[in-house]
């Protein structure tokens, strides 16, 4: 393994030496390492370049792949999911399975939420719009025309502030749907999803217990109903973003 892994290192460095004499001219025949003029600077503008290019392909994923397209395929894993539960409250269901798939169904809502925005705003120029302003409002931090140009405009900032969002907390998604829709997402499932995000949590990170030390007793029916709710939940969230997306302009007359 250790073997593997020094190789792929070699090979890294190996592609970054012949980028920087590709592209600052420097001759085969002269030696590039630490001691080389100017080397932390064209380290720095090769991993910058690297950056960008995995972020771009990144986002050519999203302009690929519409958000209906994201959403559906959600909800047909959303349904396998309930094909790998049992609905006879067999006792000798396995729990880690009960759990594993308690946990998992909230990672593909966070996932299904972060994709369709990505997706739309990529698509649609009002929803860009809206997710800078509405970032702009929300946001502490505070971003220099050097960081601008650096990110390649305000749209790739909300962007990168919006990869760095996570959706199994529930009151990030409201606040990235009202965001970026017109009328404020229906708050019905808001508790019960609050409850299944934090089980879920429990799940993951205390093996299956609360913060009292007191583990959660998950049966069948309980894993169905989280399931229930989720989706009746991502319902809701697709609704609302895909009436503001596909809204027919304004126009003045």
């Amino acid at each position: 393994m250790g073997s593997t892994k020094e190789w792929m290192m070699e090979q890294e460095n190996e592609a970054m030496i012949q980028w920087m004499r590709d592209s600052y001219n420097i001759p085969d025949d002269v030696d590039i390492d630490e001691d080389y003029p100017g080397y932390s600077g064209m380290v720095a503008v090769y991993e910058d370049e690297l950056q960008r290019e995995e972020y771009e392909s990144s986002m050519q994923w999203y302009d690929d792949h519409p958000y209906h397209e994201i959403y559906n395929a959600f909800c047909g894993r959303i349904r396998q999911l309930e094909g790998m539960v049992t609905q006879d409250h067999n006792p000798f269901t396995d729990k880690m399975i009960l759990q594993m798939v308690y946990a998992h169904s909230v990672t593909l809502f966070e996932a299904m939420v972060g994709d369709i925005i990505k997706a739309c705003v990529r698509k649609f120029p009002h929803m860009m719009e809206k997710l800078v302003l509405g970032i702009a409002e929300v946001t502490k931090e505070k971003y220099t025309i050097k960081d601008i140009v650096k990110y390649g405009g305000v749209e790739n900032i909300a962007l990168s502030i919006l990869n760095d969002s996570t959706f199994h907390n529930i009151t990030v998604v409201n606040q990235y749907v009202n965001m970026l829709c017109d009328t404020r997402l229906n708050n019905r499932y808001e508790s019960q999803m609050h409850k299944i995000s934090m089980m879920r949590h429990d799940f993951v990170h205390r093996n299956g217990a609360n913060k009292a030390g007191e583990y959660h007793q998950l049966t069948s029916l309980m894993v169905f109903e989280a399931l229930e709710m989720i989706s009746l939940y991502s319902v809701d969230v697709f609704q609302a973003i895909k009436g503001s997306a596909e809204a027919p302009a304004a126009v003045d007359f």
